[in-house]
């Protein structure tokens, strides 16, 4: 009898933890496909729902170690409910929007709080909540929601959006997030292992700083206006970032607890790997980005097709994640690797070739399908490799450094290919002004930022003329965007081939990470 209760019990607790990977992975997909519609209905434009989006993973990469080490201080439920509660509160400030800065706090920064606490928690419940064949069971089971959510994701959002209103997508996270609250009883307890003061504050702080900056400097360059100040959030960005590191090798040297275990970094094969995956990560994050608004700026799609438009990229992400381990028997890991950079490489070619006046989402599709099955490839295997290296006490490490990337990956990919689309309609649409001998050379760039960033043309007797030509640099910009797109991913093809051979592969780190893809 007993044994059954424990069992209903070991249940529970991996449909609590796989429904909060589930509401994750979702809610960073879903709004994506609603660009034209938060835009019309927040009376905003392009640019803040880019800073709108790239806040949202841009919280989490700021706050992932911090939310990794407060578990050993809060203790890993604590921690969890502590996360649930803050998404939960974001969730019901994003559905009653009424302005884009009410969307920014309530979903780009509390729910970014929230998932940033949940996600390191989740794991760790895991691990320490089964054993043996259930912890590989469990953890697979996890990996194949958070993969099924990206591939549904950009449908439910589209359908919400198109048919009733893009505020039922929070809605519908607000009932999960009770039903976690609810049943979260059934989660054990585990023992602290830190006080709070054995926190690294000064780490956290210029970790997070640094970060947030980083990306925040990116994101001020979408505006012509704030062009002048970008720089300086991103060169204090990268002396935190530099000032952290240093800051963990000494508390390190003195035998004190870091934030993270910056030694990691020493090998190679870990370094390679973490940048490997934040490409992709890159790719991904700007791809879920640009796409989207060519779909609906350019061929007038309503948000449940351009979530239609995704699938191919969900589901090829979805069967070759699920197809990792037979992969990692036969190939070494910088070979796979470089297969999987090499696909997506050829995806974003495909697309940068294709794209003119008439590209329809069926054109796009080989390319789009072909990024997914680079992404599936190189997402388990790159977590296999970064998880190999470390030992068992740096796992908690390995894994924060992990999630960090992926989310400032995305983060820059919407911030930089955003800022790509932007700056690439100012080389066309500024022939739009030349004619108007009376207007400065500040007016023409500012029109023509207003121009591009509303989707659409609202002056009746300026379509045929501006409308086209927006159309065509539209059409521009989204090559050169592709063209940046493979550039970065040639780079993490080289860099997939100086990962050091293994000696041994190890499948079951693919099961045990794959749920963070």
């Amino acid at each position: 009898m007993d044994q059954e209760l424990n069992t209903q019990r070991g249940w529970l607790t991996l449909i609590i933890v796989t429904l909060s990977i589930f509401t994750i992975v979702i809610d960073k997909t879903f709004m994506n496909v609603a660009i034209s519609s938060l835009i019309r209905d927040l009376n905003t434009n392009i640019g803040m729902i880019q800073i709108i989006i790239a806040t949202y993973s841009l919280t989490m990469a700021s706050l992932m170690l911090i939310g990794g080490r407060l578990q050993n201080i809060l203790g890993r439920k604590r921690t969890f409910l502590t996360g649930a509660t803050i998404y939960g509160i974001g969730t019901i400030i994003a559905a009653l929007s009424i302005n884009s800065y009410m969307l920014l706090f309530g979903w780009s920064i509390l729910e970014g709080i929230g998932a940033a606490l949940m996600m390191p928690a989740t794991t760790s419940i895991i691990s320490g909540s089964y054993d043996g064949e259930r912890r590989a069971f469990a953890l697979g089971i996890t990996s194949s929601m958070a993969s099924g959510a990206g591939t549904v994701g950009p449908i439910i959002g589209g359908f919400l959006t198109t048919y009733y209103t893009w505020r039922y997508a929070f809605g519908l996270e607000l009932i999960v997030i009770i039903i976690i609250v609810l049943f979260s009883r059934e989660i054990t307890r585990f023992p602290l292992t830190m006080k709070w003061g054995d926190l690294n504050l000064v780490g956290a702080v210029n970790s997070s700083v640094g970060i947030f900056l980083f990306v925040i400097g990116i994101l001020l360059l979408n505006d012509p206006q704030t062009w002048n100040i970008a720089p300086y959030p991103i060169v204090i960005g990268i002396i935190l970032m530099i000032i952290f590191y240093f800051n963990q090798k000494s508390r390190m040297k003195q035998n004190k607890e870091p934030l993270v275990d910056v030694s990691l970094f020493k090998d190679r094969g870990f370094t390679l790997a973490n940048i490997a995956r934040l490409i992709m990560n890159f790719t991904i994050g700007g791809v879920l980005f640009v796409i989207p608004v060519y779909v609906q700026g350019v061929l007038g799609a309503d948000p449940l097709t351009t979530g239609l438009s995704l699938i191919p990229m969900s589901v090829a992400i979805f069967i070759m994640s699920s197809a990792a381990g037979k992969l990692s028997t036969r190939i070494q890991p910088r070979y796979i690797l470089a297969i999987g950079a090499a696909a997506a490489l050829s995806g974003s070619l495909y697309l940068s070739l294709i794209f003119n006046y008439y590209t329809t989402i069926l054109d796009m599709f080989p390319g789009i399908f072909l990024l997914g099955v680079g992404m599936g490839i190189v997402f388990p295997h790159s977590a296999n490799v970064i998880f190999s290296v470390a030992k068992r006490d740096q796992q908690p490490d390995a894994s924060g450094i992990m999630n960090t990337g992926i989310n400032l990956g995305s983060s820059l990919g919407t911030a930089v290919l955003g800022v790509v689309l932007i700056l690439g309609s100012f080389s066309g649409l500024g022939l739009v002004f030349n004619n108007q001998a009376a207007v400065s050379s500040t007016e023409k760039i500012t029109g023509v930022h207003q121009l591009f960033e509303k989707l659409e043309i609202e002056n009746p007797g300026d379509i045929d003329e501006k409308q086209e030509m927006l159309t065509i640099q539209k059409v521009n910009t989204m090559k050169f965007a592709f063209n940046i797109v493979s550039f970065v991913l040639f780079i993490g093809l080289i860099i997939s081939l100086f990962i050091p051979l293994q000696k041994r592969k190890r499948k079951h780190t693919i099961d045990a990470v794959s749920s963070h893809i």
